[in-house]
């Protein structure tokens, strides 16, 4: 951060001043003017008096020139919550030495980014929701969405660069929400069916809650599919014996014909194809981490233990809380792949290095998956004389803008927009997780800020934890209130499940006597079936 000002510091080294037509003082910047040159007040007033930022929960000023907008903001939303972002430290003073501020420092919900680098404000949107039972993991994006941008050009020229890396970033997050959000539309008859289907698991799995903080000082090796997983794979036992493996489901085959079972799978994915992926393999020894709107067979996987994490859609969410299993059920989040809720389970385990291997973002060596995943296995299946398996793979390479950007060392490396997308979700993560350092052990992915490339050879010399992991296993057991149902019996859990299937009918029966021409029953005939 820049130092205070020198006590000889006026506004005038930054602005013209004058007088305005009514008497109150207005600037212009570099010939630019900041307000109006006949009433400043009226034209702030104007400005903030739209439904658009009462509709908001949050309001945000790129820059504020003298502060006008800001106190006539401060008198008509005196609860909402503002963030003000100004780089410059003089202009936030000049601007304080100009105008009386008070009634916008009085705000109780009011955050002022000065300096602040344009990695760390995603952060401060949490900061709003503080205190709130909210998915913590989410909160900074559910705040991008959830917020009114005042982005006035004059308020932002004199740092223009600062304010552009600013709002790429906030337009990615806001991206990648709407991406989820189509998702949820697309998927949500699916994920809703599974989840109905799927209820008695919540009282016959344990939740990963109890691993949350509970790994201590254990490298976590979070393993994709991509084709940089090849380099790692004939160590991959050595590393299981060093760190805690934690695989995506597409990975999963590729580990097993190397003879090492993972600690953990993930998978999240509500279709039928991500089950395809496990479908005929087994993993005793590995606990499988999914949720409830999974694919029903998910939970006949042979493994050590499934394990439940927090639903992602309101139905499932429904039942966790009216169950009482929100605090065994931890969220893993939705970042666009499966990939980020392993990232997002190590770092709930509290691991303070995390490594990466298989995700790439990106196309090395214009391959899409590692040579005999079950992904490109199914490229096989598929194929025929008319539709051969690298028609599969080139409509993989090509179908979503396609571009050449640079991978660690620099080189050319084919990627597109969607590797794009998850890539960018683990930079807005990983700036807003300082506490933890995440690297590659592949340097052919795409430069991702935050992940560092590491060599194979720091997590081959490391120490055997072999012995160690077995206590950290040990806690992903029946705990607290699920030791408590199990002990009254399935059956008894099963009249709860089904109390709750009445309550949800009761309820959307109550919302088609509120909204009689939305028959919500005739919207959704599969619920029928299960209510």
């Amino acid at each position: 951060m820049m130092g205070l000002p020198s006590p000889s510091f006026q506004p005038q080294s930054l602005w013209l001043l004058s007088q305005a037509k009514n008497g109150q003082i207005t600037a212009s910047e570099n010939s630019l003017r900041l307000h109006s040159a006949y009433n400043p007040q009226r034209e702030a007033q104007g400005a903030v008096a739209l439904p658009e930022v009462a509709q908001k929960s949050i309001t945000v000023f790129y820059g504020f020139g003298l502060g006008y907008h800001l106190i006539e903001w401060a008198k008509l939303y005196p609860q909402k919550n503002l963030l003000v972002i100004e780089p410059d430290l003089n202009h936030f003073f000049a601007a304080m030495m100009t105008l009386d501020l008070t009634q916008v420092f009085q705000l109780k919900n009011l955050i002022f980014a000065i300096s602040c680098p344009p990695d760390q404000i995603l952060s401060l949107f949490e900061s709003f929701y503080s205190g709130q039972h909210s998915l913590s993991i989410n909160l900074a994006d559910r705040g991008v969405s959830d917020a009114y941008y005042f982005d006035i050009p004059a308020f932002t020229a004199h740092a223009q660069s600062y304010f552009d890396t600013v709002k790429s970033l906030i337009k990615r997050n806001q991206r990648k929400n709407e991406i989820n959000a189509a998702t949820l539309k697309k998927f949500g008859k699916l994920w809703c069916r599974n989840s109905l289907r799927n209820l008695d698991q919540l009282v016959k799995c344990p939740g990963i809650g109890s691993l949350e903080k509970k790994s201590g000082n254990f490298p976590f090796l979070v393993v994709g599919a991509g084709p940089s997983l090849e380099k790692v794979l004939p160590h991959i036992q050595e590393l299981k014996d060093r760190c805690i493996i934690v695989c995506v489901e597409t990975s999963l085959r590729s580990l097993l014909r190397y003879g090492v079972q993972p600690d953990f799978i993930i998978l999240t994915d509500p279709q039928f194809w991500a089950y395809k992926h496990i479908a005929g393999l087994k993993a005793p020894d590995s606990f499988l981490i999914t949720e409830l709107s999974t694919y029903p067979a998910v939970f006949r996987f042979k493994c050590r233990q499934i394990l439940l994490c927090h639903s992602q859609f309101p139905l499932g969410s429904y039942f966790e809380k009216e169950l009482g299993l929100e605090k065994n059920l931890a969220d893993l989040g939705s970042g666009g792949s499966v990939a980020s809720s392993a990232w997002n389970f190590a770092y709930m385990c509290g691991a303070k290095k995390i490594y990466t291997i298989g995700l790439d973002f990106a196309f090395p060596g214009n391959q899409t998956h590692i040579k005999g995943s079950s992904a490109e296995e199914t490229y096989h299946t598929i194929s025929n004389r008319l539709s051969a398996s690298d028609r599969f793979t080139a409509q993989a390479l090509f179908s979503a803008n396609a571009i050449l950007s640079k991978d660690y060392q620099g080189n050319p490396v084919l990627t597109d927009s969607r590797m794009k997308m998850f890539a960018w979700w683990f930079e807005a993560r990983l700036a807003n997780c300082p506490d933890v350092q995440t690297f590659t052990l592949s340097a052919k992915g795409l430069n991702t800020p935050g992940i560092k490339v590491a060599e194979l050879e720091e997590l081959l010399q490391g120490p055997v934890i072999t012995d160690k992991k077995k206590s950290f296993f040990a806690q992903a057991g029946l705990t607290g209130d699920e030791i408590a149902r199990a002990s009254v019996g399935i059956a008894s859990a099963g009249e709860e499940i089904s109390s709750n299937k009445d309550r949800l009918a009761h309820h959307l029966n109550q919302l088609k006597k509120t909204f009689p021409n939305k028959d919500f029953l005739q919207a959704y005939p599969f619920l029928k079936e299960y209510l």
